[in-house]
């Protein structure tokens, strides 16, 4: 028999097409037709031609209930849920992402994965959390396969933040160019598609040029927007390299994000030409943007922490109060303190600081005092490390000359002796500078040191040194560039009598420190508090000096690394009879949440105010029930303290002139403080800052330039606000109507039902789960055969180490998801009867919306044919009462009455969606209920 034109068949050799629809019937050679099929395969259409011979007509679903076949109850609600929740996550909140996922950022990720023009400027506030919006955003996209090529462009500095960010929130793991992979390979760009580099690598003209000839990207990102720079000076147009490197990138990219929370640097047409790499029709010229600000809600998005709230309508952000907490430094520290300025001084001089050209080895010396001078207000311990290090450089490469045979004038024998006793001397400060961490450290640990040291002098960069660093705080091992070679005028010297001079012990900081703890635990003797410090070296020494006063076992400690090591170190903190000191490094401190406590001590002062306010967000944010108290710890008539205080000075000045002073406490409002810092924090060069307040001590200087850039981050911020008033704000309300009609707990339910009935076991232990995973599911990728410690509880995945949260992008999970939507899965039909359920009628259809720009959109209806339906598929599937039913409604009323709703549905999104190319719909279910 001849098989008709619209037949469903399957290819009977291969199973892996699924069902096909015969497109076209030909008559070949022979007799035997050939039918030529189309089938659909991860959204893709594709036509194949095969004799008639190798095809079996299967009946549709519309047959198959007419001929009265059901599938069991549970696989029908499974198959029907494993359809829906993947698209009832358009916010995120299903995501396996290991973060607290706030309304703000879910409605945002909704209003962007929603939107056909993906081109957009997120411009929130400071401490809102755009990489994590960022994330969810990339997560959605990678989960329903609207995007496969990322690239992340941002600050060198920012570049591990991002690639840890990504793969400890949301597992999704990113390769970083420079680093993970190199353009050498001239497919690079073709083998590696969620990419990281930074904005000063790619800019580079052979490097954009071929990432520019490698394939298109679905979404590109540009972190710290704002450099992305196009200025004008009457008729002449300053372009930044940065600016050119946006225009050729977002011609490569479908998708074009756009972050930060300084958009507008007080320039009109800097604005304008941000905005016009979004959308060059959008304003004609920079005068039109203030008269037609309504059409910024078209790109971009900016909510104030003013305005967003939790779930609940609760501000995210609690009070706060920051103290400062003065010191004088002893005679013996304020010599040192004296000597070490001295020698810096002499440093920045070598490195022809205020010359127009510097040369590659003058720069060098300014890194290395840059990074001195930063470390020398952390701790005695912290500066006397580095210059351990620094002194062991220096010897290494006195050795390393005369060893390659530089001092040819003197004999071998004396040759030889100068490399034993530059060995010996490196050894010697080596056992000093471990003395610390390790009790036995023989020649063999020093000289493996010194070793590893003379491989990493010797190694030359694979890679171009960078030409800006936009990181807001210091490395946390303090290394920075010592290993520089800098030819400082009688540095070894120098160097050794600032060692000799340096008391490592504790200092009058710690024990104002001290103080100030005790004082605050006669209020509360088990308040818990959080110690942060830029560095490594002084992190180990509070641990080692706080612990003879109190417990060490109440002591614990958190550095830059892998988020589930600081999960780790953070349990005892979080348990509430754990520890009662935590003391971080900032980069220990990125992507945990501490608000389990509220008292913070800044035991150094990170140069960048922004810095310190990132430390402080990580306490002051959702989940904080009490007013945060904030303690400065700073020595009085230091750089320092002096630049700390004319910023607050100058910051208050303005703030009284416009009314943002809080009448009752004398406080800048914290809004104002965040927005002016927020704009200082990217703005401002506080090395040069610094670093000019150390070599001349002209602090009217330092305070104008302070005062000046206070005036032009408050002009700055008044015009991005009045640009920005008719944007669409956070609206809680908005966001109660958009979210997603299932939780976690409700994933639970579903995993639960569905891994019992495939013949697995799924066993809770309070909020962690043991499960055994079915055999079907073990041949899809990356599903391990048992899970010991998963959740699905997003507190408890952030809370707990080697806890995985079982959600949407989770290997297992969407291993049942996908299972369950799999063709040779039964669960189609529904023809039961049912004594406690109305009576209903119910076909389910999934539509695939396809756009003129090539990508496509899945949505599920359920149309409800006779009756009424207002139980939930997950009431139904743990519903026990179901018995088979034998009435059927008759094949072609069904049809006659799905055609109205398939007509309304397909003019509704054409109404609703722009540039809709073609409407395909499927029946995936007919749910009867008798």
């Amino acid at each position: 028999m001849k098989i008709k034109k619209n037949t469903n068949v399957k290819v009977t050799y291969r199973p892996e097409l699924g069902t096909g629809a015969v497109l076209q019937v030909a008559e070949a050679p022979g007799g035997e037709y050939q039918l030529d099929v189309v089938f659909e395969k991860d959204g893709k259409r594709f036509l194949e031609t095969f004799p008639q011979g190798n095809l079996t007509p299967v009946a549709d679903i519309f047959q198959r209930y007419q001929n009265g076949e059901s599938d069991h109850p549970t696989d029908f609600f499974l198959k029907q849920l494993a359809y829906q929740i993947p698209l009832e996550n358009s916010g995120g909140e299903l995501s396996n992402s290991k973060t607290d996922l706030l309304p703000h950022q879910i409605l945002l990720t909704h209003q962007i994965i929603s939107s056909r023009r993906r081109k957009f400027l997120i411009a929130d506030e400071v401490g809102l959390g755009k990489t994590i919006e960022v994330g969810m955003i990339v997560k959605e996209l990678l989960s329903r396969g609207e995007a496969k090529r990322i690239l992340v462009i941002c600050p060198a500095g920012l570049t591990v933040n991002w690639q840890n960010e990504m793969k400890d929130c949301f597992r999704i793991f990113f390769d970083i160019f420079g680093r993970d992979f190199s353009g050498a390979n001239p497919h690079a760009w073709e083998r590696h598609s969620l990419v990281i580099v930074s904005i000063d690598t790619i800019k580079k003209p052979q490097r954009l040029e071929k990432m520019m000839t490698g394939p298109e990207w679905d979404l590109i990102v540009f972190d710290e927007a704002h450099h992305l720079s196009r200025k004008r000076y009457g008729k002449k147009i300053d372009i930044t390299q940065n600016y050119r490197l946006a225009e050729k990138a977002k011609g490569k990219a479908r998708d074009l994000l756009f972050l930060t929370a300084t958009p507008h640097q007080g320039d009109a047409y800097q604005f304008w030409s941000l905005i016009q790499l979004l959308d060059d029709q959008l304003f004609e010229e920079p005068e039109a943007m203030l008269d037609h600000r309504g059409l910024l809600g078209r790109v971009m998005f900016r909510r104030t922490k003013r305005e967003t709230t939790d779930v609940q309508g609760n501000p995210i952000f609690m009070r706060r109060q920051v103290h400062t907490q003065q010191f004088q430094l002893s005679m013996r520290e304020q010599r040192f303190y004296d000597s070490l300025t001295e020698y810096l001084k002499e440093g920045y001089d070598a490195a022809g600081v205020g010359q127009d050209k510097t040369t590659k080895q003058q720069r060098a010396v300014g890194f290395v005092m840059a990074t001195f001078q930063k470390i020398m207000s952390s701790s005695p311990r912290a500066i006397k490390q580095a210059l351990r290090r620094r002194m062991i450089v220096l010897y290494a490469r006195k050795q390393m000359s005369f060893e390659s045979g530089a001092y040819g004038a003197i004999t071998r024998p004396e040759i030889s002796a100068k490399i034993i006793s530059y060995q010996e001397k490196m050894r010697k400060i080596v056992r000093e500078l471990l003395s610390y961490r390790e009790s036995d450290i023989d020649y063999t640990v020093a000289d493996a040191y010194i070793t590893r040291l003379k491989q990493k002098i010797m190694k030359r960069p694979r890679f171009a040194e960078e030409v800006t660093h936009w990181a807001l705080d210091a490395m946390e091992s303090g290394n920075g560039v010592i290993e520089a070679e800098a030819n400082i005028p009688n540095e070894e010297e120098k160097i050794k009598e600032l060692i000799e001079l340096v008391d490592e012990g504790p200092d009058r900081k710690f024990d104002t420190l001290v103080r100030a703890i005790e004082q605050i635990r006669r209020e509360n003797k088990n308040e818990k508090m959080i110690i942060f410090t830029q560095y490594l070296e002084t992190l180990y020494f509070l641990q080692d000096e706080i612990g003879k006063y109190y417990d060490p076992k109440k002591i614990a400690i958190v550095k830059g690394g892998p988020l589930e090591d600081k999960i780790a170190s953070c349990e005892s903190f979080w348990d509430e009879d754990g520890a009662q000191f935590l003391i971080s490094t900032s980069a220990g401190g990125e992507g945990i949440n501490l608000q389990v406590c509220r008292i913070l001590f800044n035991y150094d002062l990170p140069w960048n105010p922004m810095a310190v306010e990132q430390r402080i967000g990580r306490i002051h944010r959702y989940g904080q029930t009490e007013t945060v108290q904030v303690y400065h710890l700073v020595a009085e008539g230091t750089i320092e303290e002096k630049v700390y205080a004319i910023l607050e000075e100058k910051l208050f000045e303005i703030a009284m002139t416009i009314g943002k002073v809080n009448h009752i406490t004398g406080d800048v409002s914290e809004d104002f403080r965040s927005e002016i810092l927020g704009f200082l924090g990217s703005s401002t060069n506080y090395t040069s800052l610094y670093r000019e307040a150390l070599l001349y001590r002209d602090y009217e200087r330092t305070e104008q330039e302070i005062a000046e850039a206070i005036l032009v981050a408050k002009d700055a911020s008044e015009a991005l606000r009045q640009l920005t008033q008719d944007l669409s704000s956070f609206n809680l309300e908005y966001y109660r109507k958009l979210e997603g009609k299932f939780t976690l707990e409700d994933l639970q339910r579903f995993t639960e039902k569905a891994i019992l009935r495939m013949g697995g076991s799924f066993i809770p232990s309070g909020e962690i789960i043991q499960i055994t995973v079915p055999p079907v599911l073990k041949k899809y990728p990356d599903v391990a055969s048992r899970y010991d410690n998963v959740t699905f509880s997003r507190k408890t995945a952030t809370r707990k180490r080697n806890v995985d949260l079982l959600g949407i992008g989770h290997p297992l999970l969407d291993a049942l998801i996908d299972y369950y939507k799999s063709e040779s899965v039964p669960g189609e039909l529904l023809n039961v009867k049912c004594d406690d359920i109305a009576p209903s009628l119910t076909a389910r259809h999934l539509f695939i919306i396809e756009f003129e720009d090539g990508s496509r959109r899945e949505e599920y209806y359920k149309f409800l044919l006779e009756g009424e339906n207002i139980v939930t598929d997950f009431d139904y599937l743990f519903h026990n009462d179901f018995k088979q039913s034998n009435e059927l409604e008759s094949y072609f009323s069904i049809k006659d009455k799905l055609k109205m709703f398939i007509q309304n549905q397909t003019a509704i999104i054409k109404s609703k969606y722009e540039g809709v190319v073609n409407i395909r719909y499927k029946c995936i279910g007919i749910q009867a209920i008798n």
